[in-house]
């Protein structure tokens, strides 16, 4: 058996993450989301794997050849020319298939159990989560446990209560890339693996359906989803571990990951479940509070509070700054008395621009998005929502209510 992840799509809806890594990069507790799904493929026994790129296609090359040499399995990368769909993504891949193939989209969080459960089924399958708001997904029309087609964003009158949803997940056999010439382009221009699933059904070669529970599955695709990805892989760590330096004086509350070449310093409090990265550098006298993933390399200085965050690698926070609820990515320097708010006055959920649309994060503690290489001057504030877009430069004392794009340069409150 073989893993096929379609990971070349551009995560127009995670910018400002994406404006620097491709969306299968995203870290989530110390791993890419791409190596967290390699590595369910090895736990269930794959050794071979085949990675369709497009959006920063080398950097992603790059990255799971190193996940592949660590694991000793075999990687092929199929290059999609072009950001057609998922269908189209497959296709790209489909010469390479020799084999029974698990297909995933290589933007998910998975329990590793479901790609057990997928290699262990022996039937071609799609796995169909069990969701609250179905109305959101693609759901799946079912008849006698088998796949019909996927009814793509109904209404809510159209479903019932926690119908079952696409997790993006399916078992094939080889004889399944012979009905993608038939996939035809959609309405929005994409070529739709979801597409399949009818034609399969109509050709009497149906898709049994692996249902899971919401719990065990997650569709990264808005920049809070990596927040709820990070709590859910923060929340398995159940016991204390401290590989790393510790100053006498530090407080280490609850269950704690501290990489071997991090160190904490004096006056330091950290309160689990947390994760602390190799080379971290915290403190002395900062607040790391619970669900807070600190990244390799970052540094956390005198007086400075996170709370629930994702700080990715060599990020520099190091003086009297708070970050709350917030995505803050690679080689940020924060200028001191940075504050990143989480909170509305009216506590209602936050609300934030997703491609041209305003839409609630269901949220009500919620904070910033921050791209990579952004620079903040003394005393900038970051309101509830906000998305910085990469190398973006904050001036000193500057008020930022609105979105800033890619690049720019605020000299003034916005």
């Amino acid at each position: 058996m073989q893993m096929i992840i379609l990971a070349g799509g551009k995560g127009e809806r995670l910018k400002p993450i994406t404006d620097t890594r491709p969306k299968p990069m995203v870290i989530v507790a110390g791993k890419t989301i791409v190596q967290r799904l390699i590595e369910a493929g090895y736990e269930s026994g794959i050794r071979r794997f085949i990675i369709v790129t497009g959006y920063m296609g080398d950097l992603l090359s790059r990255h799971v050849k190193e996940v592949a040499g660590s694991l000793g399995v075999d990687i092929e990368i199929a290059r999609q020319k072009e950001e057609r769909g998922s269908g189209d993504a497959l296709a790209t891949a489909s010469s390479l298939v020799t084999e029974e193939s698990i297909v995933v989209y290589g933007d998910l969080y998975v329990d590793y159990s479901v790609i057990k459960k997928v290699s262990e089924a022996r039937v071609p399958l799609i796995v169909g989560v069990s969701h609250s708001e179905p109305w959101n997904y693609g759901v799946i029309v079912e008849r006698s446990g088998e796949a019909v087609k996927i009814l793509e964003k109904p209404s809510p009158a159209e479903v019932r209560e926690r119908a079952l949803i696409n997790a993006g997940i399916y078992r094939l056999d080889p004889r399944a890339m012979g009905y993608l010439d038939r996939l035809q382009e959609s309405p929005r221009g994409e070529i739709e693996l979801t597409d399949l699933v009818e034609i399969l059904y109509n050709s009497g070669r149906p898709l049994k359906i692996l249902s899971i529970d919401e719990s065990m599955w997650l569709d990264i695709g808005r920049p809070w989803d990596v927040l709820e990805a990070n709590r859910r892989a923060i929340s398995m760590t159940s016991e204390r571990k401290i590989l790393g330096e510790v100053d006498d004086g530090a407080i280490i509350k609850g269950p704690v990951y501290i990489a071997k070449t991090a160190r904490i310093k004096g006056h330091t409090y950290i309160e689990g479940p947390a994760y602390i990265d190799e080379e971290a550098d915290i403190g002395p006298g900062a607040y790391i509070r619970p669900y807070t993933y600190i990244g390799r390399g970052s540094r956390i200085g005198f007086s400075v509070e996170i709370k629930a965050s994702v700080i990715f690698e060599k990020a520099k926070i190091p003086h009297l700054s708070y970050v709350g609820d917030s995505v803050v990515c690679e080689e940020i320097n924060f200028g001191a008395g940075t504050l990143v708010a989480n909170l509305r006055f009216d506590e209602q959920p936050v609300k934030v621009w997703v491609r041209g649309e305003r839409i609630s994060s269901g949220r009500v503690k919620l904070g910033a998005f921050i791209g990579g290489h952004v620079k903040t001057g003394i005393n900038t504030s970051i309101l509830p929502g906000v998305k910085i877009g990469a190398y973006s430069i904050i001036y000193p004392g500057v008020v930022v209510s609105k979105d800033v794009d890619y690049g720019s340069v605020v000299k003034a409150s916005i």
